[in-house]
C-alpha cells in the first residue's frame, strides 16, 4: 500500500482533530471520478476487496451500486448476514429483511437519482470502520408504498446512513430518512399516515428509558470541556443547547449567517430562525432530554464535517412539530446532524430527523 498522505484541515477550529490519512473527499468532486475504480489503498483496509481505496470510498460506491445500477444482490456481499439495522420504527437484524426493504423502495419509486453530500468516519479496520453518509435523492412515486397506493408526485428527500464495516461487510447500520418530507410531497396528511403504520404487527422496538432534565429535584449539572476533542465539543454544544435549553449561546458555535436544513423538509437561516426551529421542536417534547450517541468527522473540500447521531427522549404534546398527536406518549425522535465548519463556527448544518417514525411511537398501544 501506498504511503498515506496526511489530512489536511483549515485552521481556526475550535477544537484539534487528530492526524488521519487523507481519504476520498466528495462535496465539489466530479461524480463520474467518485465511482471510478481506485488503484490505490489510502489507508488500511483488511479484509475489503480490491478496488476500495478508502471507507469513504466503500460506503459512496456501494450506495451507488445498489441504488442507482439497481445490483441490489450487492446487499449479499457487502452486508453481513445478521446485519442489525436500527430506524424510527424498530430494528430489524437479517439480510433478508434489508434486501426486501430496498426491493419495496425501488418499486414504489423506480427512476431515483442519488447525490453525496458528506461522509463522515472514524475507526479502523480491526475494530470497524464507523462512517455517517449524508445523502439526498430526488424520484417519482410510481408504485405503492409504506405511505400508500402510488401518488405520481414528485419527492425530494434527506438521509443519513450511519454504518460500522469491517472486512466489507456492514455489520450495524442506523437510517434516519426525512419522511416527514416525503409525507408532505406526496399530499398526505401526517398523523394519518402515522396512525396506519402504527396499527401493523411493529418490527423489533427499541427500548428508551428517558433521563429527565433534572438528577433528583435539582437541574443536571452542565458538562464541561475537560479536554479539545471534536468529540467533547460536540457533546458539550448539544448538552448547552439541548438539556440546558440555552438558546441565546447559539452564537457562539453558528455563525450569523449560517443555515441549518432540517426534517420535515424544513430551512432556517440565520440563527433566529434555527431558534425557532428548536423551539418547535421543544414544544412537541418539552421534557426531553438529548442523548450524543456519537461523533466522527472528515475534512471535505469547503472545510471539515462534524457528524453527530443523537436521540431526543421525551413525552409527546400536541401541537408543534406533531400535530394533533396523541399526548404524553413516550416517543424517541432519533437524528443525525452534520456540521460543516470553516474556522470557528458552524456554517452550514444538516438536522435530519424522521417525525413520521416519532408520531408512529406516539401513536401506538
Amino acid at each position: 500500500m501506498q504511503t498515506a498522505t496526511a489530512e489536511s484541515v483549515p485552521s481556526g477550529l475550535p477544537f484539534a482533530l487528530p492526524p488521519r490519512p487523507a481519504l476520498t473527499r466528495i462535496r465539489r468532486v466530479d461524480p463520474n471520478a467518485l465511482r471510478a475504480i481506485k488503484s490505490v489503498r489510502r489507508q488500511p483496509m483488511a479484509g475489503f476487496d480490491a478496488g476500495y481505496c478508502d471507507i469513504v470510498d466503500f460506503i459512496v460506491r456501494i450506495t451507488e451500486e445498489i441504488w442507482v445500477d439497481r445490483a441490489v444482490g450487492r446487499i449479499y456481499e457487502t452486508y453481513d448476514h445478521a446485519c442489525t439495522v436500527y430506524s424510527p420504527y424498530g430494528v430489524v437484524r437479517s439480510v433478508e429483511e434489508v434486501i426486501a426493504s430496498t426491493v419495496a423502495t425501488l418499486d414504489a419509486f423506480p427512476d431515483g437519482e442519488l447525490h453525496h453530500l458528506n461522509v463522515a468516519w472514524g475507526g479502523d479496520d480491526g475494530q470497524g470502520y464507523y462512517s455517517s453518509h449524508l445523502g439526498f435523492s430526488r424520484s417519482t412515486n410510481r408504485g405503492p408504498s409504506t405511505w400508500g397506493p402510488a401518488t405520481g408526485r414528485r419527492i425530494a428527500v434527506h438521509f443519513v446512513a450511519d454504518c460500522v464495516t469491517r472486512g466489507n461487510f456492514i455489520q450495524t447500520e442506523w437510517l434516519v430518512r426525512d419522511n416527514g418530507a416525503v409525507v408532505r410531497q406526496l399530499g398526505l396528511d401526517a398523523n394519518e399516515v402515522a396512525r396506519r403504520i402504527a396499527q401493523r404487527a411493529p418490527a423489533e422496538q427499541r427500548v428508551n428509558s428517558p433521563h429527565t432534565a433534572l438528577a433528583g429535584q435539582a437541574p443536571r449539572v452542565a458538562l464541561v470541556r475537560k479536554d479539545d476533542s471534536v468529540e467533547v465539543w460536540a457533546r458539550v454544544m448539544f448538552d448547552q443547547l439541548w438539556n440546558r435549553r440555552r438558546l441565546d449561546r447559539m452564537g457562539q458555535y453558528f455563525g450569523p449567517d449560517s443555515v441549518c436544513h432540517a426534517g420535515g423538509g424544513r430551512v432556517a437561516a440565520g440563527l433566529r430562525n434555527q431558534q425557532a426551529l428548536m423551539l418547535l421542536i421543544f414544544a412537541a417534547l418539552p421534557d426531553a432530554t438529548m442523548h450524543v450517541e456519537h461523533v466522527c468527522h472528515s475534512a471535505e473540500t469547503d472545510g471539515v464535517i462534524v457528524a453527530v447521531r443523537w436521540r431526543l427522549e421525551g413525552t409527546s404534546r400536541a401541537g408543534s412539530l406533531f400535530g394533533a398527536c396523541p399526548e404524553h406518549k413516550p416517543v424517541a425522535l432519533m437524528g443525525m446532524s452534520h456540521l460543516r465548519l470553516c474556522g470557528p463556527l458552524v456554517l452550514e448544518h444538516w438536522m435530519i430527523f424522521d417525525e413520521i417514525g416519532a408520531l408512529v411511537q406516539a401513536y401506538r398501544e
